[in-house]
């Protein structure tokens, strides 16, 4: 679904290779997705020099879901993004900078409404887990990724949304059993998420649909 409207939230560039990231310490073994959290090292740097270099950060992912249809929606990444560009992603995501101060709750709400033109309250959102996730061999980054999940009912409140288009080409909605199939098979068309990301983020979405569900 390609969006036509006017975002004001939007970015006018797909990232800022000069946002400052505080850098982590690389994950321990026994890390924890519900119990630990990231260790800061006191250093930051520049989001193209982490990159580059491969080093630890965090980002955040909130995931849009229709409980009444068991759907999610997915976002195309656009072309001029630096990691996984034109394939299809999380509903909305990006990293913690030092300008949120260390929140990824208000990371995550700032990312909805740069990338979909959605404004809603952080408490709207449900905090799942924390993946320390190695990507930067494949295209990504390492990062420690903050799990949001968030209800939309699309009947209500629309299917389609107001994209930034520097950072979104377009947006879809896709069964999360759909969802699981693309992702365990290592569809090309989607960015891939570690085997731990899958097994904590697909039974989260799907109890998160069975207490919402009408």
């Amino acid at each position: 679904m390609d969006a036509k409207k006017y975002n004001p939230c939007a970015l006018a560039s797909a990232q800022d290779d000069d946002e400052a990231f505080e850098i982590m310490e690389p994950p321990r073994d026994d890390f924890q997705p519900r119990a630990s959290a990231p260790t800061p090292t006191g250093r930051t740097k520049r989001r193209a020099d982490a990159h580059r270099d491969g080093d630890w950060h965090r980002s955040t992912h909130v995931w849009l879901i229709d409980a009444s249809t068991s759907r999610c929606v997915v976002q195309r990444r656009s072309a001029g993004k630096d990691t996984f560009p034109n394939r299809w992603d999380i509903s909305a995501a990006g990293h913690v900078s030092v300008a949120h101060g260390g929140d990824s709750r208000a990371a995550a709400t700032s990312e909805l409404a740069e990338e979909l033109g959605v404004v809603i309250d952080g408490s709207a959102l449900e905090f799942q887990f924390t993946i320390p996730a190695a990507q930067a061999a494949i295209g990504g980054c390492n990062c420690f990724e903050d799990v949001y999940l968030a209800e939309w009912d699309a009947a209500t409140r629309g299917d389609a949304f107001t994209v930034g288009a520097a950072e979104v080409a377009a947006t879809t909605w896709i069964d999360l059993d759909e969802l699981e199939t693309m992702l365990e098979r290592g569809d090309a068309e989607y960015v891939p998420r570690t085997a731990l990301y899958r097994e904590h983020f697909f039974p989260a979405a799907r109890a998160f649909v069975a207490r919402r569900r009408p």
